[in-house]
């Protein structure tokens, strides 16, 4: 019944309640690829391997001067394979997410929304979950960890002042998650799921320093309990702390240093609750090495440890990543991106003997077009 929080739709919907000021776009932008990821396990997890393959959709607009909207969904085949060579499998489109952003006023308020319509596989059989669960978590990267959780709204609202030589921002959002049947197992099949609204509170800060700019956040979410059947559930919380400094050097370069925090936090003492706290931490750096106006190439190294409970917070694994992707310009308005991604850990575990690791292995490679029109 944990539901599942990506981190990339949590800091997505993040960046889009602080960047009050980056909304002066002036065409219509589409993107479409596609992105293969293989992570193969050693013993002692009960899987040895999880692949997918995702390929994402999508479009962005102005309307009028104040208005921008966006659409967005990915066609995702996902596959497990157990520690006895057994295999099991999700396919089909993830939800279709419409946002927008309304410049209450320009360069200082805005009004976001966001509806999650119902596209994606939100009722799964127990071994399609196997895949899901997984899939959902915040320390080994896939390119989707959410295959359909149903129809929610979103509504928030953003604001941002200069304080001295700081550029202060505020965001509050509120999620309404309508209801859904999310077992196919005879035994479940006719329960329902009536996920918990969402309450997301942001604070951030830019500034410039030298030649370079610091950015700052914290986002605070906190969920009304879900409600499955006769169950009552809590999510727990999310703290995300998160920071970037970005500095050009050379002739048309820049090098990037960011880092960020998901803290997940349950009530471990509530018989109803099966979570456990998490916690990963990342450190990153990314460069961009320009040749001409267009093209870049751009490296990066991340390191990501985790921990999670119950009883304590205990270490949950490391994982380093080496990523090169290269930016080309293959026509006027045309942009063509081919990327691989290398990632080297392990994860802990438990066996006969105590406390032990798996060795984790990830490979991944992806190519993204994006035009404007």
């Amino acid at each position: 019944m944990m539901r599942a929080r990506p981190l990339s739709a949590l800091v997505a919907a993040a960046a889009a309640f602080s960047a009050v000021r980056a909304l002066a776009q002036t065409t219509m932008d589409a993107q479409a690829g596609a992105e293969y990821r293989s992570v193969t396990y050693g013993a002692g997890l009960g899987y040895s391997a999880l692949k997918e393959f995702a390929v994402p959709f999508g479009i962005a607009m102005p309307v009028g001067q104040r208005l921008n909207l966006d659409a967005g969904t990915y066609y995702v085949s996902a596959q497990r394979t157990d520690a006895s060579g057994s295999q099991q499998t999700i396919n089909g489109l993830t939800d279709l997410i419409v946002r927008g952003a309304y410049q209450l006023k320009p360069d200082v308020a805005v009004f976001t929304f966001a509806v999650s319509l119902p596209t994606g596989k939100k009722t799964l059989s127990s071994e399609q979950r196997q895949v899901a669960s997984v899939m959902a978590t915040d320390l080994v990267p896939f390119p989707v960890t959410n295959f359909g959780t149903g129809f929610s709204v979103t509504t928030g609202l953003a604001w941002a002042t200069p304080v001295g030589p700081w550029a202060l921002g505020l965001a509050g959002s509120f999620r309404y998650n309508a209801s859904y049947l999310p077992s196919s197992d005879s035994l479940q099949d006719t329960v329902t799921l009536r996920p918990g609204a969402e309450m997301r509170f942001r604070i951030g800060a830019d500034r410039i320093i030298g030649q370079g700019r610091l950015s700052l956040g914290v986002t605070y979410s906190s969920f009304a309990n879900d409600e499955f059947g006769s169950q009552s559930q809590s999510p727990g919380t999310r703290l995300i702390p998160q920071f970037s400094w970005s500095a050009p050097f050379g002739a048309n370069n820049s090098l990037v240093f960011y880092g960020w925090d998901v803290y997940r936090n349950v009530d471990e003492t509530a018989s109803s609750n099966a979570g456990v706290k998490q916690n990963t931490v990342a450190l990153g750096a990314m460069a961009s090495l320009h040749s001409g106006t267009r093209n870049a190439l751009r490296p990066q190294l991340e390191v990501r440890h985790g921990w999670q409970g119950p009883g304590g917070l205990k270490n949950a694994g490391t994982l380093v990543g080496l990523g090169l992707r290269y930016s080309m310009a293959t026509g006027e308005r045309m942009t063509l991106t081919p990327g691989l991604r290398l990632d080297l850990g392990s994860l802990a575990t438990n066996n006969a003997s105590g406390p032990a690791s798996a060795n984790v292995t990830g490979l991944s490679f992806s190519i993204t077009a994006r035009t404007s029109f």
